[in-house]
């Protein structure tokens, strides 16, 4: 657990030193509203790295009150969470901005979950692939450093 809190510290690291040289606009208000975008960016790394992971998301909530988040899972159901701060100053209120360890936390076990989903290289005609190539590659170059 260890290795991959280091890595998915590393890689929000890579992450936010990438927005902060203008190099991902689409996510400049990260952590808020970029657990999607961040963990589908991570999911690849770690498999490229052989680390299996389920993409997890889900609900609390609903209406004008309710809240998404998403995230990463271990097979061993171990959280990866590199965007989980984004509810310090929300009714949810968890801090950790890199979180690896039990979904029993008092956060991640209050999401109504979708279903979980493993990475898979889709093609897609509307170009969604191309951006993402684009961003990964940007917060590579940045991971080399923050490793």
């Amino acid at each position: 657990m260890q290795d991959i809190y280091k890595i998915a510290a590393a890689f929000r690291s890579a992450i936010e030193e990438a927005i902060r040289n203008g190099e991902i606009r689409k996510m400049a208000s990260f952590p808020m509203g970029c657990c999607g975008m961040a963990s589908d960016l991570l999911q690849r790394y770690l498999f490229e790295q052989d680390v299996f992971t389920w993409y997890m998301s889900g609900r609390y909530g609903y209406g004008v009150n309710g809240e998404s988040h998403a995230w990463l899972e271990t097979m061993d159901g171990t959280v990866v969470d590199i965007t989980g701060d984004q509810y310090k100053y929300k009714k949810l209120r968890f801090t950790e901005p890199v979180y690896v360890g039990l979904r029993t936390n008092g956060f991640h076990d209050k999401f109504e979950l979708d279903e979980p989903k493993a990475y898979s290289r889709e093609d897609d005609p509307f170009g969604g692939n191309h951006e993402f190539d684009l961003r990964y590659e940007v917060v590579m170059r940045y991971m080399k450093k923050c490793m």
